[in-house]
């Protein structure tokens, strides 16, 4: 085995037994001849760049070993295939053996931008040589650490071939991300309370506040690291496009402007192509802050005794009854033997609908029945019984129930639901279309339409439409009774305004990194500790209760549980319904008086001065009534 053999299956051998498989570049393959049965090795024959994309076969491969003649071409091209690919590769190491066409250009490959973003990058070249046996490795890395410098070259160990040992016996993959002393982490985020607060503090000072913003802060104290803020206020979130370049904050992520970001930034599927998503740190529900609803008309008051359904039963009641009692009273009339006119029996039939009506009617509205509108036999009786039982029940359940309703307030058409928003067509809004990115491929009916429905408009624009009531405004729901609401809804307006009871959808809020970032498993595991320590709640508290409108945090919690369950003093206008029927029905009552004694008064005068109606007698104008 040649010297340069044994130098790798010794550093396999140290750092990469637990790899799920290695990977081995070369411009031959006879260049490596390794017996690991502990590892598989995927060999690629690099005569041609294109087959670095061997290596995206979805088995975890991790550990780079390159001896190539082009090593700066090669990483620039690996780096750049790892990036597009859907693959990650967030502990990748690389090993770089020089060959005699670029043993004296070895420093150039940490001088490159992909650098910067690789921490176990490791270079090995022969020092001297005398013979196969005598020969002398140098090991060399970058410095990555530190606030300036980050690619300085620094030589980690000599491995002499002689006696199969090394100098020092360093590790040749030192945790560079542990402590990064005082390497800085740009950090791309905008003021977005609570999780982002950003105060000025004089030239490149700051201070910082919110429950993501606390978490890069305390991140980069963790690992020492200086943390510098990369702010785009007026893109926001931003967007991605295919040419990976955006705007915003994902577009300083994914042009490598940032490090991090962080605001409310969601598991969304999209970003995932171009980004790394770390743990969840918190769930938000995205809800809508919708006008409230107006005071139901008082003269409805009695019509919201009872529901639609409860309405329809009891007028099918009423109309069963009718029918049954009509048919048994028209029964009782042709099997009387007494009545042998047949004038008398046309008589009584011509009179039995009102007189069912009236029967039937009464007891429904309190009234009593006299005798001559009683109905007659004892089946036509029992069923009057029923009929008696059925109103006591009614009347007592409708007079409880309107009693109940006169003194809490009724609403037309509130909206809590996301039924109820997408029937309103109530158009709702942000300042980005982030707030739709969750569900912009639903095929849900209703979340399709609240899609349509979305509009992005300017914090000015917005504020003008808090004055109105015809928007809707996108609200995060966040844990312990904390709501991120907008600067453009004031105190002034948000008394006009409730919170709805159901979200319209839920996301979990995430770190972004570049994709393939080795921070992100230093970071996962940091969000998890803060998490279970529970300071991300903390930190979330302290934002909005320093930073936030707390007028308006309030109001929303009172108008969301509060306003429409008031119990008021009983006024006018709460029995302004019941009145209203007594107004028409007196109306109606007096109207058709008049017109039956015009009715009469007509009939009189064209025929006899005496004209017989039933029981009653009506005499001509020179007699009395």
């Amino acid at each position: 085995m040649s010297s340069l053999m044994a130098l790798t299956k010794n550093i396999v051998n140290t750092y990469f037994l637990n790899y799920h498989c290695l990977v081995f570049f070369s411009q031959s393959p006879a260049n490596f001849d390794l017996n690991l049965p502990q590892v598989p090795i995927l060999a690629i024959n690099l005569d041609n760049l294109d087959n670095i994309k061997n290596i995206f076969n979805y088995a975890g491969c991790q550990g780079f070993f390159l001896q190539v003649n082009q090593p700066v071409a090669v990483f620039r091209a690996i780096e750049q295939q790892i990036k597009v690919h859907p693959d990650r590769f967030n502990q990748r190491k690389y090993v770089f053996f020089a060959t005699e066409n670029w043993s004296k250009e070895v420093f150039q490959i940490f001088e490159t931008l992909e650098a910067n973003f690789v921490s176990d990058l490791t270079v090995i070249f022969a020092n001297s040589f005398l013979n196969e046996s005598s020969q002398v490795f140098d090991i060399w890395t970058h410095k990555y650490t530190g606030r300036t410098g980050n690619n300085k070259p620094f030589l980690l160990d000599k491995w002499f071939a002689e006696n199969a040992s090394f100098l020092h016996n360093n590790n040749l993959f030192p945790n560079k991300l542990g402590n990064q002393e005082g390497r800085i982490l740009k950090l791309a985020v905008f003021p977005y309370e609570p999780y982002v607060v950003i105060e000025p503090r004089g030239i490149d000072s700051y201070s910082y506040m919110g429950s993501e913003m606390k978490i890069l802060e305390t991140f980069s104290q963790y690992v020492n690291a200086s943390i510098s803020p990369v702010i785009n206020q007026a893109d926001y979130w931003g967007e991605i496009w295919n040419n990976w370049s955006g705007s915003g904050l994902m577009g300083n992520l994914v042009e490598d402007k940032a490090d991090i970001g962080a605001a409310a930034l969601y598991t969304w599927e999209f970003a995932y192509e171009y980004l790394d998503l770390s743990k969840p740190t918190v769930r938000t529900g995205i809800t809508c802050l919708v006008p409230a609803p107006k005071l139901s008309a008082g003269w409805l008051t009695p019509f919201r005794v009872y529901s639609l359904e409860a309405w329809m039963a009891l007028i099918g009641t009423l109309a069963l009854s009718f029918l049954a009692l009509y048919a048994l009273n028209k029964l009782q009339i042709s099997v009387k033997p007494q009545l042998k006119s047949k004038h008398h029996i046309n008589q009584l039939k011509g009179k039995l609908l009102s007189k069912t009506l009236m029967s039937v009617s009464k007891p429904f509205v309190m009234q009593s029945i006299t005798n001559k509108e009683m109905a007659q036999g004892n089946l036509a009786k029992y069923l009057m019984g029923l009929v008696f039982l059925s109103t006591l029940v009614l009347s007592t359940t409708f007079d409880s129930g309107l009693a109940t309703i006169m003194t809490v307030p009724r609403y037309d058409n509130p909206i809590n639901t996301i039924e109820e928003l997408a029937e309103s067509g109530l158009p709702w809004g942000g300042t980005q279309d982030a707030w739709i990115l969750s569900i912009n491929n639903s095929l849900e009916p209703n979340l399709m339409k609240l899609v349509a429905r979305f509009v992005a408009h300017s914090e000015a624009n917005l504020r003008k439409y808090s004055l109105g009531d015809q928007f809707a405004f996108g609200v995060e729901r966040l844990p312990n009774d904390n709501y991120a609401i907008g600067a453009y809804i004031k105190e002034d307006v948000i008394q006009n305004y409730h919170l709805m009871t159901h979200d319209i959808y839920w996301e979990m809020c995430v770190v972004m990194m570049r994709k393939s970032s080795v921070l992100l498993t230093e970071v996962d595991k940091f969000v998890l500790r803060v998490f279970e320590a529970g300071l991300i709640s903390y930190w979330q508290n302290e934002a909005a209760t320093q930073y936030m409108d707390r007028t308006v945090q309030t109001a929303v919690r009172y108008y969301s549980y509060n306003k429409r369950k008031d119990i008021v003093k009983l006024k006018m206008f709460h029995v302004q319904g019941a009145f209203a029927i007594l107004v028409v029905g007196s109306i109606i009552s007096i109207a058709f008086f008049c017109a039956e004694l015009a009715y009469y008064k007509l009939i009189s005068s064209a025929h006899s001065p005496v004209i017989h109606l039933g029981d009653y007698v009506l005499y001509t104008r020179d007699h009395k009534f």
